[in-house]
């Protein structure tokens, strides 16, 4: 009776308050869980249900997290409280023995010993359970404080980019964002990798299924784990990433094309998006260049790995003639040195990093062959030979007044697209005679025109000079 009744009253009250807790914390879990996908299902236009949907966001994360931080602090309570629990109980049980042992039993006398060594044991154990409660709180406090800055800065953030409120929300993320260190509650990824989760978008009969899945970039390979099914890896080196989709009225959505199927991928805001097409656009171009690593181009008489034929790979004197061509020691587009790479039907050379951009231009603006992985045709090399990147520039920067600065891969990507898809800086007498080469699908009168600039001014131009590229 002295040990049993106490246990139950100890199991009945505190071990159900810990239960209580959990119970509450894993609620408050599935109701961030539904929120979050009540908010990947707005409509991007539907400004006033996106506003609410974010709003609930924030509250439902904010309640899990207070939760999750009472629940923690219960847990530590109760064990340190058990411990403490029965060493009292069995302190007073030795107790109770001793009074009745205490008149005629020596070995009365060494219990009595030991009780007083227990209850010293005791005190110390209730004062240092004091001490770490009171440090608990207070870590709890600071951590509880810390992460709602930190929430309320980053529902400032999506809606300054994602619903574009006034200045007055701007000056107050601002403010918000001069004491509160977000990197100490969600450190950064390294920038070649990123993970998180993203919805996943399957194309049936109605329109698209959706299923969120655990998604993450390394080593140039995409993973996607969705919860209740095998994890699933793509090779991005077979891939090709757009930041915009089409017939999809969701918001922050991009497509990756790969050999199987395209693939539509939704993030939370539109920073996730630019960040996931960023990384992923870089993951590709390193698989390119790891491959390019693998081979080189080579003399007559160098040795070539036997996965690939001598005739296939360009001679060295072939690509010094090239290179020699004005303009073409530089990329057309960034003007980094030595570029690898070319635009067939624009007839310039172009680096690896604004490779990719333009094979997101699609094959009918830009075909992006590799000089040293690729095997080229006659024709293809003449057309390379005759116009160059100078020529091309003539052209297509015709009407570029301002230095070229492209320092990040939005800035490049926003520079390649204005150049060549909408024709922004290209000389007004040959935007009918481009444009019409693209309906028809020929390049020839392209090329003609090219040749036509290039005797007429044939030095380069400064947009190919390295002194005017910021890298």
């Amino acid at each position: 009776m002295v040990l049993t009744e106490p246990l139950n009253d100890f199991m009945q009250t505190d071990f159900k308050k810990v239960e209580l807790r959990k119970a509450q914390y894993h609620s408050a879990v599935k109701e961030h869980l539904s929120c979050s996908e009540n908010y990947a299902d707005c409509r991007q236009d539907d400004t006033v249900r996106l506003h609410g949907a974010s709003q609930t966001l924030y509250n439902a994360q904010y309640n899990m997290t207070r939760l999750a931080a009472r629940y923690v602090l219960h847990l530590k309570t109760f064990f340190t409280k058990q411990d403490i629990f029965l060493t009292g109980q069995l302190s007073e049980l030795i107790t109770t023995y001793l009074a009745y042992h205490q008149l005629g039993s020596n070995i009365a006398l060494e219990v009595e010993s030991q009780r007083d060594s227990s209850m010293v044991v005791l005190v110390d154990t209730k004062t240092k359970l004091e001490e770490q409660t009171t440090q608990l709180r207070d870590d709890f406090r600071r951590v509880l404080s810390r992460a709602e800055r930190a929430q309320t800065m980053k529902l400032l953030n999506l809606q300054l980019y994602d619903l574009h409120l006034n200045e007055e929300a701007t000056k107050t993320a601002a403010k918000l964002k001069e004491f509160t260190n977000i990197e100490e509650i969600a450190p950064t990824s390294p920038p070649d990798q990123v993970s998180g989760y993203l919805w996943v978008g399957d194309k049936t009969t109605f329109g698209h299924s959706w299923t969120r899945n655990w998604c993450g970039v390394q080593d140039g390979m995409l993973s996607l784990q969705p919860t209740d099914k095998s994890e699933q890896r793509v090779n991005l080196k077979l891939c090709q990433v757009k930041s915009d989709t089409y017939n999809v009225n969701r918001g922050f959505c991009f497509t990756l094309f790969s050999p199987v199927k395209p693939l539509i991928l939704q993030a939370q805001s539109s920073q996730e998006k630019e960040t996931w097409v960023m990384i992923i656009h870089k993951a590709i171009a390193n698989a390119i260049s790891k491959q390019h690593s693998q081979y080189s181009i080579t003399d007559d008489n160098t040795s070539l790995p036997l996965s690939r034929k001598k005739d296939d790979i360009i001679p060295l004197s072939v690509l010094r003639e090239l290179q020699e061509v004005p303009g073409n020691m530089f990329c057309a587009d960034c003007s980094k040195k030595k570029p690898t790479w070319a635009s067939l039907n624009l007839g310039v050379l172009i680096c690896i990093e604004c490779s990719g951009i333009h094979r997101g231009l699609g094959v009918q603006l830009s075909q992006v062959r590799s000089l040293t992985l690729d095997a080229l045709s006659p024709e293809q090399i003449e057309m390379l030979r005759d116009v160059g990147n100078a020529a091309a520039n003539q052209i297509y920067e015709a009407e570029l007044d301002a230095e070229k600065t492209i320092t990040t891969h939005a800035q490049r990507k926003e520079f390649i697209s204005r150049k060549y898809q909408d024709l922004t800086f290209t000389a007004s007498q040959f935007h009918d005679t481009i444009i019409e080469s693209r309906k028809t699908g020929s390049q020839k009168t392209v090329a003609a025109v090219q040749k036509m600039s290039k005797r007429e001014s044939p030095s380069p131009t400064k947009s190919n000079t390295s002194e005017n590229v910021s890298h």
